[in-house]
């Protein structure tokens, strides 16, 4: 079971015939982020979140015939089920980040994107992205530099642009990662500013 949704499910109360639901949603809101887990073990809270149900069930029967209670509880499941969907997308977004790194990609954030966001692309029933050649094959030829290429140097250098003992350069064709870019512009501007010149662009921070 969902232990920390759980407690705040048994822990409502119902009094005069009258539901705290803004108290109730105010904690799982709080709590929520805390506990949602992406990737592999998504599936198994996806599982225990639907057992969840069963406690909502309960304030169902203690609603009876009270109208605005019974609505209440409606609005309140539609919202956990807004919540579930939010984590799916979590989960897929995880994954599609994993294949399209896998498949070579410098820039997952930048690519899903240009593609339209997560969305354009087709995932399984598990949530496992599929189709992922035929929608880089024009990104490829569109985007080069958002791609690993062959003999990529592993790291920088002022004066050849690369080596074995610096970092890759973000801003350079080749290694162009926009993602990295904003890393290093956040932690070290006046790096950032050197790895833009050599890389032939100027900066104006």
């Amino acid at each position: 079971m969902l232990e920390w949704l759980q407690t705040i499910l048994e822990g409502a109360k119902v009094e005069d015939g009258k539901l705290d639901v803004t108290a109730v949603m105010n904690a799982v809101k709080s709590e929520f982020p805390k506990n949602a887990v992406p990737k592999t073990e998504f599936n198994d809270k996806v599982k225990e979140l639907k057992a969840a149900e069963g406690t909502i069930a309960e304030l169902k029967k203690n609603a009876g015939d009270n109208t605005e209670l019974t609505e209440k509880i409606k609005n309140y499941e539609e919202q956990i089920r807004t919540m579930q969907t939010e984590a799916a997308n979590t989960a897929k977004s995880y994954a599609l980040k994993a294949k399209l790194t896998e498949a070579g990609a410098l820039d997952s954030d930048y690519l899903i994107y240009k593609q339209g966001g997560l969305d354009k692309f087709n995932f399984d029933k598990d949530g496992n992205p599929i189709g992922i050649d035929d929608v880089l094959k024009p990104l490829r030829e569109s985007l080069p530099h958002l791609f690993k290429t062959e003999n990529k140097p592993n790291g920088y250098n002022p004066a050849g642009g690369s080596g074995s003992g610096g970092i890759v350069n973000p801003w350079k064709k080749e290694s162009f990662n926009m993602t990295e870019q904003g890393k290093i512009l956040k932690n070290d501007p006046v790096q950032a500013k050197q790895l833009a010149s050599a890389a032939g662009i100027t900066l104006n921070i």
